[in-house]
């Protein structure tokens, strides 16, 4: 095969077309990112220039092994089946660059390294070595065919063999640390992007003018990016908490100084994330990072965030990236209402997974599966980390097993100077222990821009149930009628509660507004209901536009009149909006400290009389902002249940209906207090056991680690657990529901999916064919199907793996025609 006929993809483009154009990108990434590399290495005690070598060398030679003969022919193909080529890339580097980082990086470029790596790869036999070794003279590097391809592969499992060794791996400062594994991710990554970049640009024959132009869109510098939020927090007066963070940062002085983490107390609304914004300003200023990675608990509370961003913040959407188990669905809705992206869905799910973006918002969950083999990139995402800020938010929503998950996260990133913030408003002292001597400790002071304590709410302790026998209690709906004209939020623990005292609230008071919302919507709808209350929110400080009240009546609601909001904790930290009155079922103190920060949101008094804010001023008589808590009996579903073995969820209960019934006037500093007061006992953060939920795992996957079993978005937990399950679901299909102005069968819904062309192609779903059913699925608890199904399954025969509940639904309601209490949220 003569020289010139050697191509590195099917369309034509030769090896060293492509080798050149992933050089410019790779030059490109670097130069805009010099004294970002610089820092890290200083900070690290790793040489940069070594480093930068490295990434040249691994870019210049990962294509090399398509320069096999059967590649090559495999490659001129229309339905090609092409020979593996990375690893035949790595007998090539081997000879000019003998750090084992860059060659791991070589021949993993288009897959993980596991236990199970070169085990069946074929041996290679003929190359076009003309061309290679010209194109390699031409670059500075010499390459030999005459080393034996069984030496070179036995030299690769012996190094995999002897560096699964305990002996040569640990933690910190050994052979195979934590050091290298960084070392490894950031060539990878810089090797992956130059590599996917350069693809893209030559499959849509982007001329190389226009280049340069490109890369600054899609991969904006350090000072682009500072540039962009220099004035993030537009003309927002500071709070206390800013202005304390803006102080520390004044008086930093070096990149270690600017690295240090920070821990971040404050109630809700007092600014947190605009706290992390102008940390992370001054440390792309300092050339510390070059992104930032913004976690949460939910899939609701990051898909808000975006919008958050973009809209509060003025950071343009393309440099968002967002990514959970179900983006691909969130993905095709953006795209849908917004401006079409340089990228397919599909691409942007990708560059997303990986942390590409400038601004990158992600469940906590895929944040630490990129600690570990968690996803087939995940080392690609774990390079994009090390030069980020981490922000970790709401730490109080997590059980103590995922804190203690998050303790090892902190712990790796505090090894690698790796700057992060983690934030709560509510944090016990016990916690705290974790996250103390080391960081930069910010607490509110409670006090408002005048110096007023902030106290803007009541707790009223009531000693009976907000359900008596079936039926809404007598107590319960006294204070309803006494709250009449005023907008009230209700707050229960479970979804069946949350569905009962709705159904039974819109009986009595049907001219009532009442919202419900809960765990159990359609994810079509889920959005609707929060923007209803969005919008209800926005209503009490600012003048609404056309577009907001027509969203409202479309659904059957009218902003400008009082209403009733009936959910589940996932209000704790999804909803922005601002109660007259709030009634609550017991919880946990920090779940109802969270429930308490939506009701009179980011005030200072918990009266009219002394507030003078747009809320208050629509009260013409004397109005007490009242967090009335309703005692739930022997047991608090879902938190403390009969199964509860060591009362350590009953004494924590117990402590809280102390404290609130002790502490009736809510200040911050008092709430500290009282979360001391509640989780005092030892027993209760000390049953994580460190070793065997993350640090095995993570020390066994610092190379060649285990293969993830099952994706992110196929509900799996993967290499690791990163949450405590304790009530595992199913995704249904309610029997019956509405679709495109009608009622359907599910049946026939999934009938008319898979016959639609714009849906499906020759039986199989495309992505907006996945998006179609899933976004009319609800998860619901396994024992909770197997009961209305009448314990059997239930599914189109055709189509066995949708599931289907024998219900029906309705976006008022959710799923109706469930009688079972079982005790889900």
């Amino acid at each position: 095969m003569s020289s010139y006929k050697t191509i590195a993809k099917s369309n034509g483009t030769s090896l060293k077309k492509h080798t050149e154009d992933a050089l410019i990108i790779s030059n490109y990434l670097i130069s805009s990112n010099k004294e970002i590399l610089q820092n890290w290495g200083e900070l690290n005690g790793i040489e940069i220039r070594p480093l930068l070598k490295e990434i040249h060398t691994a870019i210049f030679f990962h294509d090399f092994g398509k320069g096999a003969v059967k590649w090559q022919k495999e490659a001129y193909k229309e339905e090609p089946h092409l020979p593996p080529h990375a690893s035949y890339s790595g007998y090539f580097l081997l000879q000019n660059e003998t750090d084992f980082c860059s060659h791991l990086a070589c021949i993993s470029h288009h897959s993980l390294l596991t236990e199970s790596s070169f085990n069946n790869v074929p041996y290679p036999k003929d190359f076009n070595k003309e061309y290679l070794t010209k194109f390699a003279i031409e670059n500075d590097y010499k390459i030999s065919f005459d080393i034996p391809w069984e030496n070179y592969f036995g030299s690769l499992k012996n190094f995999k063999k002897k560096s699964q060794s305990l002996d040569v791996r640990n933690k910190w400062n050994n052979q195979i640390d934590t050091y290298f594994k960084a070392k490894y991710s950031l060539i990878l990554s810089y090797l992956t992007t130059s590599d996917g970049i350069a693809s893209k640009i030559e499959e849509e024959n982007i001329p190389n003018t226009d280049l340069n132009s490109i890369l600054i869109k899609w991969f904006p510098s350090p000072v682009d990016i500072y540039r962009r939020i220099i004035e993030v927090e537009g003309d927002k007066e500071l709070t206390d908490i800013q202005n304390r963070v803006l102080n520390v940062l004044s008086q930093s002085s070096t990149i270690f100084d600017y690295s240090k983490p920070f821990r971040i107390e404050a109630p809700c609304g007092e600014g947190k994330t605009l706290a992390a914004l102008l940390v992370a300003k001054e440390l792309l200023n300092q050339n510390i990072i070059n992104k930032v990675i913004f976690t949460l608990p939910t899939q609701v509370t990051s898909n808000n965030m975006v919008q958050e961003f973009e809209d509060e913040y003025g950071i343009p959407r393309d440099w968002i990236g967002i990514y959970h188990s179900e983006v691909m669905s969130f993905l095709i809705e953006n795209t849908e209402e917004e401006q079409e992206s340089d990228f397919s869905i599909s691409s942007q799910k990708f560059w997303n997974l990986i942390y590409s973006k400038p601004f990158n918002i992600s469940t906590i969950d895929h944040l630490l599966l990129s600690l570990v083999n968690g996803f087939k990139y995940a080392p690609r995402a774990f390079g994009n980390i090390l030069n980020s800020l981490i922000i970790i938010d709401e730490l109080h929503y997590y059980d103590q097993h995922t804190i203690g998950m998050v303790g090892c996260l902190c712990e790796i990133l505090r090894r690698l100077k790796i700057p992060h913030i983690i934030m709560s408003a509510t944090i016990p002292a016990q916690i705290k222990e974790k996250f103390d001597n080391e960081y930069q400790k910010i607490q509110s002071s409670g006090r408002d821009n005048k110096g007023n304590e902030k106290n803007p709410f009541i707790f009223e302790y009531h000693n009976s149930e907000i359900v008596d026998n079936e039926t809404v209690s007598d107590e319960f709906l006294k204070l309803l009628m006494e709250y009449d004209g005023q907008n009230v939020g209700i707050i229960v623990n479970t979804v069946p509660q949350s569905k009962m005292i709705f159904n039974e609230l819109k009986q009595r008071f049907p001219e009532r507004q009442i919202l419900l919302y809960n765990s159990q919507f359609m994810r079509k709808d889920r959005p609707k209901k929060e923007k209803i209350l969005r919008i209800f929110g926005k209503s009490l400080f600012e003048e609404l536009n056309q577009e907001e009240i027509e969203f409202c009546k479309e659904h059957g609601f009218d902003p400008d009149l009082p209403f009733v909001f009936v959910g589940t904790q996932v209000a704790e930290i999804s909803l922005n909006n601002s109660f007259d009155v709030l009634i609550s079922e017991l919880a946990p103190l920090d779940a109802l400290i969270q429930r308490g920060g939506r009701l009179h949101r980011k005030m200072s008094f918990n009266n009219n009389e002394e507030c003078n804010c747009h809320q208050c001023k629509r009260f013409n008589n004397k109005h007490t902002y009242k967090f009335h808590i309703f005692d739930t009996g022997e047991f608090c579903f879902p938190y403390y249940t009969p199964k509860d073995k060591d009362g350590i969820m009953n004494e924590i209960i117990e402590n809280t209906r102390k404290q609130i019934t002790e502490n009736t006037l809510f200040t911050f500093k008092t709430g500290i207090k009282m979360m001391d007061n509640v989780y005092k006992n030892e027993k209760m953060f000390s049953e994580f056991n460190a070793d065997i939920s993350f640090w095995d795992a993570y020390v066994e996957d610092l190379i060649f680690g285990k293969s993830p079993k099952k994706s992110e978005e196929e509900g799996g937990q993967l290499r690791i657990q990163t949450r405590n399950i304790k009530m595992n679901s199913f995704a249904v299909l309610p029997q019956q529901f509405e679709y495109e102005n009608d009622y359907i069968q599910a049946e026939d819904f999934i009938r008319k999916i898979y016959g639609d062309s714009r849906f499906s192609k020759r039986g199989k779903l495309n992505f907006e064919g996945i998006n179609e059913i899933t976004k009319h699925m609800i998860k619901i608890p396994i024992k909770q199907y197997y009961k209305i199904n009448s314990n059997k399954d239930r599914y189109f025969e055709a189509y066995k793996i949708i599931k289907i509940a024998c219900a029906e639904y309705d976006f008022e309601k959710g799923l109706v025609n469930l009688d079972d209490q079982e005790n889900v949220y």
